[in-house]
């Protein structure tokens, strides 16, 4: 976004706090400042790199950073709307404030797989052109992967020996069970294998809850997903930790899907292929279940898949 002050006048470029929160505080972006003093316009509040003369980078906050005041007035980005204030952005601090799962927590000893690694980052660079020149630092940053010098739990189930996505097959002369590294392992070698014989728009649905179980899970509750499929009939279910929340826990992870162009993971795909569909939950064992009916290319394959 770019602010000509000589177009719009110094005043009116002072009133900029509104869209620097709604950078900071959804994916980052860049503000650009023509003729004029940028660093009196930006809010102290934020924090800012200073990538070129008059060119100003603005890093996504950290979920504690997100709601903050300007000038004694509260703002919060909600997501899919705009910049809200007042009291509402109040109320919505005071429940992230209680939110314990968020993946943008820093993690020790945890170590990246170097393979999970190197595969994520061709996959993300052959999407996004404009990472390719970016250091190794500096990509693990924009990804969300670092946050300064520590690793972040996102990055850690993303990439590192964290979390397992247990699958297991059950079909008529047959059993299989696979369990996954880290999350980009279930995505890139897991998740293919088990909607190689859905049909379209079933194997869209399968993909959208998959995803939207790694995303909305709670880490902390617990490190692993399960996912149960059957041939009689034939189904699959879902289990993953958490309860159910009006608002995704995982930022990091969902810019993580993102940059590898999954958008896609909304339970209305789901509902669009399957209208009864419904999310269940356990709350005393905060479990979220998720049962899909399951549509074949023809008769579903023995478990030689894995």
């Amino acid at each position: 976004m770019t602010f000509d002050t000589e177009t719009i006048g110094i005043d009116d470029a002072r009133k900029t706090a509104e869209t620097a929160c709604a950078f900071a505080n959804s994916s980052g972006g860049v503000l650009i400042f023509v003729d004029c003093d940028y660093s009196s316009l930006i809010p102290n509040e934020l924090p800012r790199i200073f990538e070129a003369e008059e060119r100003v980078y603005i890093p996504p906050l950290s979920w504690r950073e997100k709601p903050f005041a300007v000038n004694g007035r509260v703002y919060r980005r909600i997501e899919g709307q705009n910049v809200i204030s007042g009291a509402w952005a109040k109320s919505l601090m005071a429940m992230d404030s209680n939110e314990a799962s968020r993946d943008d927590i820093p993690v020790d000893d945890v170590r990246l797989n170097e393979n999970s690694l190197n595969e994520f980052r061709e996959r993300v660079i052959e999407l996004n052109a404009d990472m390719k020149c970016l250091s190794l630092d500096e990509f693990l940053r924009r990804c969300g992967i670092f946050s300064g010098k520590w690793l972040t739990l996102a990055g850690a189930l993303m990439l590192g020996d964290v979390v397992r996505v247990h699958a297991v097959l059950d079909y008529e002369g047959g059993h299989a069970e696979v369990e996954s590294a880290n999350i980009w392992d279930a995505y890139r070698n897991i998740l293919p294998r088990l909607t190689r014989p859905l049909s379209a728009k079933c194997s869209e649905a399968f993909r959208a809850l998959f995803i939207n179980s790694l995303l909305h899970s709670d880490y902390n509750i617990d490190k692993k997903i399960n996912v149960t499929i059957t041939s009689s009939p034939p189904k699959v279910l879902f289990d993953n930790p958490g309860t159910i929340r009006g608002i995704i826990r995982n930022h990091r992870l969902k810019k993580m899907f993102a940059l590898l162009g999954e958008n896609s993971h909304s339970l209305k795909t789901v509902k669009n292929f399957m209208p009864s569909f419904e999310l269940t939950q356990d709350m005393l064992n905060f479990r979220v279940y998720s049962l899909l009916t399951l549509e074949g290319l023809s008769t579903l394959p023995q478990p030689v898949m894995l």
